[in-house]
């Protein structure tokens, strides 16, 4: 909560207080307060910044599945030129990876081309042996053709003819190795391109990567750090991913109020509220807007820090090129609503039961329930719309012995 608004709280604090006083009945020992019809404004009052609302996104490339960590980055808020370098990666983990890959290329090249010697060797060898039996079987049926039993014993003719059944069964053999060889010697072909081409594949990867260790600016100026999902910016030793957004080219003029209202404050705030907006670089200068966008739910605004806030961003009306910029900071006042005669009360003064709100009115000395109907509110005020008149007291607490 910042101190303007905890000057104003206590200021209207201490004159409910003094109205309580001043009002309280000596038979009652119950401050009250007034019932009397005035006009107010319901404001928020909190604290942003400027952002851009139009610019250039610069952003880690696509296409790699890879993390980077930031090892230097140019200051916030910089004049840059196009072409400049605004952004530098440590490459060591990537230099280190495109060594290990280069020398597993080539050992799969390597593997390679001892595959293809060694297959080829082998099918040499079975080659050979299938002409070695092809030879010997055309001596065998030379031998076993020959019809004059006169020169060959009986013996020595079955012999001839067992030898060539065996030739026979060792050519089926070899043919059998040779077919079955080409297919092995295939399937270990492809296994092993595949590995060499994924290796390939991985230091092209790496090629890529070195390839955007740099990130220059796409044109002239002003550098505005990128903001992480926690809402903080981009430092030195963050890692960001591709296709992550590492800072902003703002359109110079293009702005417009990011305001964090602390969840306990942000009551009735909606689009098209009007704001009044006044930079710390300028105090005396007040700058009309209107509410474009309100957060559904409150966040932290950093992670070291559990309380939460609601998002709201806001157009101004009219923009000072040179004195609107992106980053300064500056103090909102949120105007939530108004009533013209209406009662008010502090929230203090107001009780629930079962959803239904009701005050204690002083009646002859007493402390009388009332049930009442609520208008707008804010954070310290109610608008009691039905229920109360003027010249009623309030008791702004509950009348001792009460269980309420």
């Amino acid at each position: 909560m910042n101190a303007l608004t905890r000057c104003g709280r206590s200021l209207l604090g201490l004159a409910f207080l003094a109205a309580c006083f001043a009002c309280s009945d000596g038979a009652s020992n119950q401050p009250t307060v007034p019932v009397e019809a005035r006009d107010h404004r319901f404001t928020v009052q909190a604290r942003g910044e400027l952002v851009a609302s139009e610019a250039v996104d610069i952003r880690v490339p696509d296409g790699l599945n890879m993390g980077f960590d930031i090892a230097w980055i140019v200051p916030e808020y910089s004049e840059v030129e196009k072409g400049q370098v605004i952004v530098r990666f440590d490459d060591s983990d990537v230099r280190t990876s495109r060594e290990n890959i280069v020398v597993e290329v080539a050992s799969r090249d390597l593997q390679l081309g001892v595959h293809t010697q060694d297959s080829a060797i082998a099918r040499i060898l079975i080659d050979h042996e299938r002409d070695r039996v092809a030879g010997e079987q055309d001596i065998a049926r030379t031998f076993t053709d020959v019809d004059e039993p006169l020169l060959f014993s009986r013996n020595e003719i079955l012999d001839a003819l067992g030898d060539l059944n065996l030739l026979e069964v060792q050519d089926a053999y070899f043919a059998w190795a040779a077919d079955t060889h080409e297919r092995r010697t295939t399937a270990e072909l492809h296994r092993l391109v595949a590995f060499r081409d994924n290796s390939k594949s991985q230091l092209d990867k790496q090629e890529s990567a070195l390839a955007v260790m740099e990130l220059t600016s796409p044109a002239d100026g002003t550098f505005v750090y990128a903001r992480t999902p926690w809402g903080e910016k981009l430092t030195k030793g963050q890692r960001v991913f591709p296709g992550r957004s590492v800072g902003l080219l703002p359109v110079k003029g293009k702005v417009r109020a990011r305001i964090f209202v602390p969840e306990v404050d942000a009551v009735g705030l909606k689009e098209g509220q009007e704001v009044t907006l006044r930079l710390d670089s300028d105090v005396e200068r007040a700058f009309g807007g209107r509410v474009s966008n309100v957060s559904s739910v409150a966040i932290p605004r950093n992670r070291d820090n559990p309380q939460k806030y609601f998002v709201v961003e806001a157009e101004p009306d009219q923009v000072d090129a040179e004195l609107m910029r992106v980053g300064s900071s500056l103090h909102a006042a949120i105007t939530t609503g108004s009533v013209e005669n209406g009662f008010l009360l502090p929230q203090q003064a107001v009780f629930y039961d079962q959803d239904q709100p009701f005050v204690y009115v002083v009646e002859r000395n007493t402390m009388a329930r009332r049930e009442v109907s609520l208008g707008q509110v804010s954070p310290t005020l109610v608008e009691v719309v039905a229920g109360l008149e003027a010249g009623d007291e309030v008791g702004v607490s509950a009348p001792d012995g009460s269980t309420e």
